[in-house]
């Protein structure tokens, strides 16, 4: 069911890596059960030789050798016979025979070249210590010269002799047996156990294989929904920038749209109505004066006259107040920091008063809308000064930190009932909204004495 969709090899990483840790685990899990079994086997086995071959040292040679009780040699008589006795009893299993004396001298041995050489081992010792044992040799030591030339695989047997009716151990005996049974019981027993191992660890494989690739597909399948969302993501994140700068576009061009109309109902109010009504005014003082100078006139109508001049005039003085605020002054090319002095400067020359000002570095790259909307916070704000403090202690405070710019304007009020009025109409308000369409902050603090605007502007 699994091995479809390509196969093992087109799965994921997850499923390759297991694949390979559950390979090699069981490879060497094999490799190791069948080394310690074979070891633990080639040792009882060996033992179980030792053992046997003791007994046929002991049954067979002892009695020949009990002469080496109270000598170190053997006589020719118990050397012919004991060669006699190994043709006859021994077979083909058993390739060599060696008696040691206790300091290492050889005494017997079925090559003859080596009978009264010295050859002193552990094994000797152990040995005579009255252990009986035996293990496959890889036949590196000097004496097995002879042995070597068989190329077989040798059990040599180590087994104490003891002298008839003691345990006093009077010399050892060294049998080589071939240990082809031996390797191919062994070789045989590796297998099983490689066979076991593998028989019982590749169903588990395989339902763990099973699990890690069900977990393989469910991860793949999770990868690519979280794929799918991040580009989604991505993807709606651009297009809000997009969104935020086509704002910021509209936001620029409805301010700079609506700044070209209140300059253009400025001019139309000037070129246009207060033209008009400076006209109106003319004549009418001129008939006021011409009337004055006849004797027929009414008193009353004259000092109504009188009065339409009057208020011809204020409504001029009002028109022309309201024309002047509306049409906006020439500001590009003007930094921050020029803007400010621009609009204090202005402020200053219309109303004959003069306003402290503390103006910092400022390094902002100030836009159009930005110059704009700095002249008009200053413009309005210095205006309530002039308005409802009559100009009195007018200070501006402007610097630029934590990238932002921070814009005071501090004077000393006299509030009254009206003034109050007047400061929660539409001047204020207006303010607000245009700051806060640039992103900046706007807020008031008053008390009896004092009245101060702060305006906060982001970088741009």
């Amino acid at each position: 069911m699994f091995f479809q969709s390509g196969g093992l090899g087109k799965r994921s990483r997850l499923l390759r890596q297991f694949l390979s840790a559950a390979a090699a685990t069981i490879f060497l899990s094999m490799a190791l059960l069948s080394y310690f079994i074979s070891r633990q086997l080639e040792s009882s086995l060996t033992q179980t030789a030792a053992e046997e071959g003791a007994i046929v040292i002991d049954i067979l040679l002892g009695p020949s050798l009990q002469e080496l009780a109270t000598s170190k040699t053997l006589s020719q008589r118990q050397t012919e016979k004991l060669d006699e006795l190994l043709k006859i009893a021994l077979g083909d299993r058993t390739k060599a025979v060696k008696i040691w004396l206790r300091d290492g001298t050889l005494i017997f041995a079925t090559d003859k070249q080596l009978v009264g050489q010295k050859f002193p081992s552990l094994q000797l010792d152990t040995a005579f210590s009255g252990s009986a044992f035996g293990s496959l040799t890889n036949l590196g030591k000097e004496e097995n010269q002879a042995e070597r030339h068989l190329e077989l695989p040798l059990i040599e047997i180590y087994a104490p002799i003891y002298r008839s009716g003691t345990r006093e151990i009077i010399a050892v005996g060294e049998i080589y047996n071939s240990g082809l049974r031996l390797q191919s019981e062994l070789k045989s027993f590796r297998w099983a156990a490689i066979g076991v191992v593998g028989a019982v660890t590749a169903p588990m494989m395989l339902a763990l294989l099973f699990l890690v690739w069900r977990a393989s597909a469910v991860v793949t399948g999770q990868r690519r929904e979280l794929q799918k969302k991040v580009t989604e993501a991505t993807a709606l994140s651009i297009q809000n920038v997009e969104l935020r700068q086509i704002s910021e576009a509209l936001k620029d061009d409805v301010f700079h749209s609506n700044e070209r109309l209140l300059s253009q109902i400025g001019q139309d109010l000037h070129d246009g109505p207060v033209q008009l009504v400076s006209i109106l005014a003319l004549k009418l003082s001129e008939l006021n004066y011409q009337n004055h100078s006849e004797l027929d006139i009414d008193k009353s109508e004259s000092e109504l006259k009188t009065n339409v001049v009057d208020l011809t005039a204020t409504i001029l003085r009002e028109l022309r107040d309201i024309s002047v605020g509306l049409v906006l002054p020439e500001l590009d090319g003007l930094s921050i920091a020029e803007t400010l002095n621009f609009a204090i400067d202005h402020h200053e020359k219309i109303t004959s008063t003069s306003v402290k000002r503390t103006v910092g570095p400022i390094a902002f790259e100030a836009s159009a809308a930005l110059r704009v909307c700095v002249f008009r916070v200053v413009q309005q704000g210095l205006n309530n000064a002039y308005i409802h403090g009559k100009g009195q202690e007018q200070r501006l405070v402007a610097y630029e930190t934590n990238q932002c710019i921070t814009i005071t304007i501090t004077n000393r009020a006299q509030f009254s009932y009206e003034n109050k009025m007047r400061i929660g109409g539409l001047g204020l308000p207006g303010l607000r909204r245009r700051v806060e369409a640039l992103g900046g902050s706007f807020s008031t603090n008053r008390t009896e004495e004092t009245m101060c605007v702060k305006v906060t502007f982001p970088r741009h």
